[in-house]
């Protein structure tokens, strides 16, 4: 039996190769069905359903199963599988990938993530100084949210009790006085978060501001500074945080004329897929090539480019 990343390579090629017959005779292409696998994340985050959503859009223009989604703890663990050849393609952050960049380039920027730490609002919690001490939900080890969280607690000089719970279930323990706080870091909305604001007491975002300014000095070029307001969460007063970019990462080697039909199907079909994903607003020829640090894979760079012309 083949090596899985050797059947996959097939796969995409094949794939491609049949895209580029239909868009030439009009007709749905003829592909192997041997899938592509994409790392997404666990319960409750906008990764595992927004890649549902692209997995299924890129499936619907190749007209055949080509792509599986792979549950994962997120972009931590996204990489770990990506640069093991576990997967094929991967969401993933900025600040997680910049260690492995040249073997991990970009097809596309797809949203920004977003640190959103939040409490219930009669906890008296403020401040993040306030949490020091405390049991606070941290995400899975192996997700984009403990690696920057661990970032922005250390740039804030404060410890905290760090708690192994994923989106989902850290939400319910908030509401069931497990951790005092949770912190989030995807695209918003996020699924955990609305959970949250239907089925619990009111809460409150705390304000990351300073801690925001604290971890570009420590890390520049990686983080922006973001707000969270009522036209993401009604009700929710604006609060500064910061955000990481995050984008569909895959392999050096990659094919390149794969590449670029995987990436001008996902931003050409940014308007079907917010029908259903509203972070998928956030794709447009111009922001979904803006991955740097990370590069983008030549073939991806070759589909902006013809975009351009």
């Amino acid at each position: 039996m083949a090596p899985a990343r050797e059947v996959s390579r097939r796969a995409l090629l094949a794939a491609a190769l049949g895209f580029a017959a239909a868009a030439a005779c009009d007709s749905p292409p003829t592909v192997d069905t041997t899938g592509l696998r994409l790392a997404t994340g666990p319960e409750g985050a906008t990764y595992r359903e927004s890649g549902a959503a692209l997995a299924g859009l890129w499936n619907d223009a190749l007209s055949a199963p080509v792509v599986e989604v792979v549950f994962t703890e997120a972009s931590v663990d996204n990489a770990r599988l990506l640069l093991s050849d576990e997967v094929d393609l991967a969401y993933a952050n900025v600040d997680v990938l910049l260690a492995h960049a040249e073997e991990t380039p970009a097809l596309l920027r797809i949203f920004d993530s977003v640190v959103q730490l939040v409490t219930l609002r009669d906890s008296g919690i403020r401040t993040l100084p306030d949490l020091a001490g405390r049991p606070v939900a941290m995400g899975l080890p192996g997700s984009g949210t403990r690696f920057t969280g661990t970032r922005l607690l250390a740039a804030a000089a404060v410890e905290v009790e760090v708690r192994d719970l994923g989106q989902q279930r850290a939400v319910e323990a908030l509401v069931d006085g497990t951790v005092d706080a949770v912190a989030s870091l995807t695209a918003m909305p996020t699924p955990a978060i609305d959970w949250l604001l239907e089925n619990a007491p009111p809460v409150h975002f705390v304000d990351l501001g300073e801690e925001t300014e604290a971890i570009q000095r420590a890390h520049p070029g990686e983080y922006l500074p973001v707000t969270i307001s009522s036209t993401v969460y009604p009700g929710v007063a604006t609060t500064r945080t910061v955000a990481v970019p995050t984008l569909i990462a895959v392999h050096r080697g990659f094919p390149d004329d794969v590449a670029r039909v995987l990436t001008g199907t996902a931003v050409e079909g940014a308007a079907k897929l917010a029908r259903t994903r509203p972070e998928a607003y956030q794709i447009n020829p111009r922001t979904a090539a803006a991955t740097a640090p990370i590069p983008l894979h030549p073939g991806a760079a070759a589909w902006f480019r013809a975009a351009k012309a």
